[in-house]
């Protein structure tokens, strides 16, 4: 009998070491990228940062709402919180994809997340030294770490792309001229118009409804007797009534955005019209508009040389983001999925 109990005793604390253990080795976190070992809080800041981009993905296939199931239900296969996981293991990649070329440039010494937030550290307590003492800071007087480390890696572009003897920031006349002509449509200048127009701001004004209906009828016999012998301004500078509200509007490239902050409906408007059109009278924002087109003047896309910079820059931030994916998915990884996903699922709500 008592060697009955012994071996019951025996396999039950054997069953309990091997749970321990099981236990043990689950709860272990590992993970190395590209030879920089990552610990637990650079993982969980990157499951933070992926965790409502993986809600919203899911969200958008399934009806199913953030209900205490919702990381463990399946998603076309897949477990929610295994998703969460890849995603914060891909955008560990992609920050030490960025943060390795920076030391090869010598941007930053060291690429580790401890040398990261020593450096908000520092950053934040600068700032606030200036503050106390009266001096100028610009931007933020204190950053998060998440908003710090998207400004570092925003600077560390900035100088790489800026650095033309940088790998891929060498830009040949072709591809930039390649580029222009693909993109040609987004340098094209707008035309120059001619506008003749009715603006009466009644609700400014305080009109009565009566007198709003008067001004509409007014304008409309207006606009049904213009024709190419009858412009909108030579009738309207005929009517008395109408008269004080009538204007002329030259709108060129040289003074559009200016147009375009005083009048904006009404140059948005004549955009729409070809040269001798008219809008119809139109009741919007409190106001009465009728436009007339009376020019219509097209302009030649802005030449490739006054727009060179602007495409160089373009085409150099390309290039870094192209050397930047190439260096994440080159990246080697080290760890055990299924530790990763234990611990991602244990910690998903902390």
């Amino acid at each position: 009998m008592k060697k009955k109990i012994c071996i019951i005793i025996t396999i039950v604390l054997v069953a309990i070491l091997a749970s321990a253990v099981f236990f043990v080795y689950r709860n272990q976190f590992s993970l190395t990228i590209n030879g920089t070992k990552i610990d637990k809080e650079e993982f969980l800041d990157a499951m933070a940062q992926k965790k409502y981009e993986v809600i919203s993905n899911i969200s958008g296939k399934t009806a199913a709402g953030m209900d205490a199931d919702f990381w463990e239900r399946e998603v076309d296969g897949t477990l929610p919180y295994e998703m969460l996981a890849d995603e914060a293991l891909e955008q560990l990649k992609y920050i030490h994809a960025v943060y390795s070329l920076a030391v090869e440039k010598g941007y930053v010494s060291d690429e580790s997340y401890e040398s990261l937030v020593k450096r908000w550290q520092e950053e934040n307590q600068l700032r606030k030294e200036k503050i106390a003492n009266g001096e100028v800071v610009y931007g933020l007087s204190e950053y998060t770490l998440e908003l710090y480390r998207e400004y570092e890696m925003d600077t560390i572009q900035k100088r790489y792309c800026e650095e033309e003897e940088n790998e891929g920031m060498d830009i040949s006349d072709e591809e930039r001229e390649a580029y222009y002509k693909e993109h040609e449509a987004s340098y094209q200048q707008e035309d120059d118009l001619m506008l003749d127009y009715i603006m009466i701001p009644y609700e400014n004004e305080g009109m009565s409804e009566e007198e709003v209906e008067e001004f509409k009828s007014r304008m409309t016999e207006l606009y049904k007797k213009t024709d190419k012998e009858h412009s909108l301004a030579e009738l309207a500078a005929a009517d008395k009534k109408l008269s004080p509200y009538l204007a002329h509007a030259d709108v060129t490239e040289e003074n559009l955005r200016e147009y375009a902050r005083t009048i904006s409906d009404i140059v948005d408007y004549g955009y729409e019209l070809k040269a001798g059109e008219s809008t119809g009278v139109l009741d919007e924002y409190g106001c009465l508009y009728l436009i007339e087109c009376t020019e219509r003047t097209a302009n030649e896309a802005t030449p490739v040389e006054e727009v060179k910079d602007h495409i160089n820059k373009t085409l150099r931030e390309e290039h870094y983001d192209e050397i930047v994916a190439k260096r994440a998915a080159d990246m080697s990884v080290e760890c055990d999925k299924e530790r990763i996903y234990f611990f991602t699922k244990k910690n998903i709500n902390n």
